[in-house]
């Protein structure tokens, strides 16, 4: 009984702790994500140069999740020692990663009709290219890559990039700290 009060415990201290150490990332990603939604109701597309905006707002995440990861996250994996806090915290990082992307995505699409080939025409709404992007970019933080909606504008590649880099960073990053999990706690 007292074992799995003071697990608990322990559970709950590590859940807050992880929330802690990523809530900085999350605030930067919502907030670039609300900048987006904004941006593409609000502005005249035409005076803006969006497709630059989009671009320097994912190289600043890029930049911010890396740091995040390198500074924060390799203290947090020091002290938890199981497998099963480490899948969150990737886990969380990767969901992170992907929905940023897929919103990158789906602004440069919603910008430019022309940046990306292979989204279905009967595709508007910003919703609707959100889950065709949230694909896409599972797909291509997977590296798999089908081939079914391609990049085609310079910025889009560009983006594109950015989220593989971060692929194999956080792929790297895994790899490196599997030393420190103890399958008993």
């Amino acid at each position: 009984m007292m074992s799995s009060s003071l697990n608990y415990i322990k559970e709950k201290a590590f859940y807050k702790m992880l929330f802690g150490k990523t809530a900085f990332p999350i605030i930067i990603i919502v907030g670039i994500a609300l900048i987006y939604v904004v941006l593409m109701t609000m502005i005249d597309h035409s005076t803006l140069p969006f497709h630059i905006v989009v671009a320097v707002a994912a190289l600043v995440k890029t930049i911010v999740i890396t740091l995040t990861t390198l500074k924060k996250l390799s203290k947090l994996i020091k002290i938890c020692h199981s497998l099963e806090r480490l899948l969150v915290i990737f886990g969380f990082i990767i969901v992170i990663i992907i929905f940023s992307f897929a919103t990158d995505y789906t602004c440069l699409y919603q910008f430019n009709q022309t940046a990306f080939e292979g989204v279905p025409d009967f595709s508007n709404t910003y919703l609707y290219n959100i889950y065709h992007f949230f694909y896409f970019s599972v797909i291509t933080f997977s590296t798999v890559g089908f081939g079914d909606i391609t990049p085609v504008s310079d910025v889009a590649k560009f983006v594109i990039m950015l989220e593989i880099f971060l692929s194999f960073f956080i792929i790297v990053f895994a790899l490196t700290n599997i030393k420190k999990i103890h399958l008993n706690e």
